[in-house]
């Protein structure tokens, strides 16, 4: 009996096609896809590069593969060829999970958010916070206790940034994450306030400086641990 040779599993094969289908989907050029990837990872992706990939003549780092995903709006499981799940499935297309970000601060680039929570699509819709624009962010102090403990998640709305009411932000300060009160005083100055304003004094601010403030948003949903 002559023995059958099993099928090799071709992983740049199967990489290649996935990303061409999901750039066709797009609309887009080798060009304007590395465009994109650029910006997001703050780093030159050329058309070449990028075509390098779809090519199938080199394999994307694992990292990059991650920002293809977020790119393409394909799952970065399913571009590696590590499932099948393309994410159009009935389930998965109900369900939506806040973006990761690269934050460009005066400390260098930092990644930051957390996908440890998915919200149904009516959900988003119903209190009109865009998917693309949701930011899933662990609360990395006690300074709001009250209102967001530590450790708690909060949703951040990328898309407000401009301080327009009194309300709880996120910001970088120095690299770091803060999510606090900006609030406006009768002069028109603000405010930077935490809820335990023993530990963690007021931090006045005149217009001109909150302009240069780093708010990644305004909190938009708030997830308690207990």
């Amino acid at each position: 009996m002559i023995p059958t040779e099993t099928p090799m599993f071709d992983i740049k094969e199967i990489i290649k096609i996935r990303l061409k289908a999901a750039r066709t989907r797009k609309g887009w050029t080798f060009a304007e896809c590395g465009a994109e990837l650029t910006k997001l990872t703050q780093t030159k992706v050329s058309a070449s590069r990028y075509g390098n990939w779809e090519l199938g003549i080199n394999i994307p780092p694992l990292e990059m593969l991650y920002y293809l995903g977020k790119t393409l709006d394909t799952p970065p499981a399913y571009l590696a060829g590590l499932t099948d799940d393309d994410g159009t499935s009935p389930e998965t297309r109900q369900y939506a999970t806040p973006n990761q970000s690269t934050v460009p601060t005066s400390e260098g680039l930092i990644k930051i958010g957390d996908n440890a929570l998915a919200f149904h699509r009516d959900f988003l819709d119903s209190i009109k916070l865009d998917k693309n624009h949701a930011l899933l962010v662990i609360a990395p102090d006690d300074a709001m206790a009250g209102i967001i403990e530590e450790g708690d998640r909060a949703v951040i709305d990328t898309s407000e940034t401009a301080v327009t009411r009194n309300d709880v932000f996120a910001i970088m300060v120095r690299g770091r994450l803060w999510l606090r009160w900006i609030r406006q005083q009768l002069n028109g100055d603000y405010l930077i306030q935490a809820e335990k304003a023993d530990r963690y004094p007021d931090q006045p601010l005149t217009t001109e400086e909150l302009q240069a403030l780093h708010i990644l948003g305004r909190v938009r949903i708030i997830a308690h641990n207990r």
